[in-house]
């Protein structure tokens, strides 16, 4: 047999074996009893597998490099990861996949598990892609391609890094780096379409507000991370807790006042697409670093922030190591994010009594939410007109639109598929 033919499928087998060994020992470290210090002074070594030799960065369930595995159980409900290897040769071999392993493999798809509270959330995970969109359209592809197998009633794929993620209207959404969550829910068409308005007493909920949903699901459980990291560890820090907004209609800020002025960084960002007869949401949170956004060109955009400028990270050997942390940060949030919106979809007996008599399944329920977050006197600029003019929101109609008012003429429009600054 051509063993230059054969190449292929051995990297993929191992990449796949990689997946199954991540899901192994995730399983592993969340029900054995080792003790944790939270500052990874201690580490428990679980695994150190295998050399592969292959071009580009060889990183976590996947091909070429030395793979090095630390588990450490934070918990029932979670575990923290740390990958490290100790000698200067074998680190310069870790590294994420290479495009060209991707491409490889690009037909087959990551080891899949239930999420703990409902089997119909499926959770994928891969530590290296081009966007999670791409990946999500693959799952997407697998479950319609076979209809008689059980399809899930939502899923989550999530990376820790990309080498080609984008935003609106084929942004760039500079991913590369390790730290950050990355991630895309799948839900079916049908789930908001028809599902939802079955709850909603037979009235259609406008499809424009499902972006608005999905951005207040994702300002709460940052809000929520905010507060937690920052009462814990906020001892021997400078800064106040920033608080959380929204900008219509799909990103989610950070603001910090002082006696003079007001800052609005930009710490996520929502892309939503269909695939087929789903939609796929593509959500990016900037947890461990904050990347630096052009001022002009194509890219162009607000500044950036993250979580970790208001959060201390734990204590590490070195910089890997508080990378590692951010990242098993960002799956986490993903995952929870995804777990709520499918539990929002897919209430159970109890949530849905408690939805539905108090009307959480309405349009007038999510824009409430949505304007809960939003800072009305937030100056916004039209991101893709010549002039870039200056605006304030005025009002949101009962379908989603804004309704915004110059600041320099006074004059009113209303917006439908525009995009601030």
């Amino acid at each position: 047999m051509n063993r230059t033919a054969l190449l292929p499928s051995l990297r993929c087998a191992v990449r796949r074996c990689g997946y199954l060994v991540e899901q192994l020992l995730s399983m592993m470290a969340s029900t054995t009893p080792l003790s944790y210090h939270s500052k990874f002074k201690s580490r428990f070594i679980i695994l150190v597998i295998v050399v592969f030799a292959s071009r580009g960065r060889g990183r976590l369930g996947g091909v070429g490099g030395v793979l090095g595995r630390y588990y450490v159980n934070e918990g029932p409900s979670r575990s923290a990861f740390v990958s490290a290897v100790s000698s200067s040769s074998a680190s310069a071999m870790m590294s994420s996949l290479s495009e060209n392993t991707s491409n490889e493999c690009s037909t087959l798809l990551p080891s899949k598990v239930m999420h703990h509270r409902d089997a119909n959330l499926w959770l994928y995970h891969v530590e290296s892609t081009t966007s999670t969109m791409d990946e999500a359209r693959k799952i997407v592809e697998s479950i319609t391609a076979n209809p008689d197998e059980s399809k899930p009633k939502s899923f989550l794929i999530s990376a820790a890094s990309q080498s080609r993620g984008r935003g609106t209207t084929q942004r760039n959404w500079k991913s590369a780096k390790r730290g950050n969550a990355l991630f895309t829910i799948g839900i079916p068409q049908s789930a908001w379409m028809v599902d939802l308005k079955k709850k909603n007493n037979g009235i259609m909920v406008p499809l424009t507000l499902l972006p608005l949903k999905v951005g207040s699901l994702v300002a709460q459980r940052i809000q929520r991370s905010l507060e937690e990291c920052f009462h814990n560890n906020h001892q021997g820090m400078d800064k106040t807790l920033p608080k959380v907004t929204v900008k219509w209609p799909n990103d989610v800020l950070l603001k910090q006042s002082t006696s003079s002025q007001s800052s609005y960084e930009k710490v996520a960002g929502i892309l939503i697409e269909s695939a087929k007869d789903w939609f796929i949401i593509g959500i990016g949170i900037n947890v461990g670093y904050a990347p630096v956004i052009p001022k002009e060109g194509a890219d162009y955009g607000r500044e950036a922030t993250c979580l970790s400028q208001y959060c201390n990270a734990v204590a590490a050997a070195d910089d890997d190591d508080n990378d590692e942390y951010w990242v098993e940060v960002s799956k986490k949030l993903a995952k929870d994010v995804a777990s709520d919106l499918h539990s929002w979809l897919h209430p159970n007996q109890k949530e849905d009594y408690f939805l539905s008599s108090t009307g959480q399944h309405s349009g007038g329920a999510i824009l409430d939410k949505w304007k809960s977050f939003l800072d009305w006197d937030m100056e916004l600029i039209l991101r893709d007109t010549p002039k870039r003019e200056r605006v304030t929101l005025t009002d949101i109609m009962e379908d989603g639109r804004v309704i915004v008012k110059e600041v320099q003429t006074g004059i009113t429009r209303t917006l439908v598929a525009d995009y601030f600054l």
